[in-house]
């Protein structure tokens, strides 16, 4: 895992034709003073982020730059397409049968992965709406 400080707040930017570099885990570095700084440098509020690249980012599978495809892709850096379904469908057991032994896993699960997916519409929305 790499991290990395920036001052100014990054967003996406597109790698190639399938694959989006994202900034994901952003944390706010207050009175943050680059190693390099001149000596009058002022401090400011600095933006901390990281990912599986060494400057902090996370590449994404991503074929356009629409909300769907950028927040499909942060999922499926935690969660595979196969994952999800068995979560969803854990979920229909759950509803279905609300006595099944299993029942409070399903609920711990999905709470956990509509969170993350909660993240990253959040994340996303914050990037295309700067």
């Amino acid at each position: 895992m790499g991290r990395s400080i920036y001052l100014n707040r990054m967003k996406f930017s597109r790698y190639d034709e399938k694959h989006v570099m994202v900034y994901l885990n952003e944390e706010q570095v207050a009175d943050y003073v680059p190693e390099d700084a001149p000596e009058e440098f002022t401090p400011v509020t600095a933006y901390a982020y990281t990912g599986s690249e060494d400057d902090g980012g996370t590449l994404i599978v991503a074929a356009d730059d629409s909300r769907d495809s950028l927040v499909n892709g942060i999922i499926r850096t935690r969660y595979s397409q196969t994952e999800e379904d068995a979560i969803k469908t854990h979920q229909i057991i759950r509803l279905t049968d609300p006595g099944n032994a299993k029942s409070e896993q399903y609920t711990a699960e999905w709470l956990e992965f509509n969170d993350f997916r909660t993240q990253a519409i959040t994340t996303v929305d914050s990037w295309l709406n700067q």
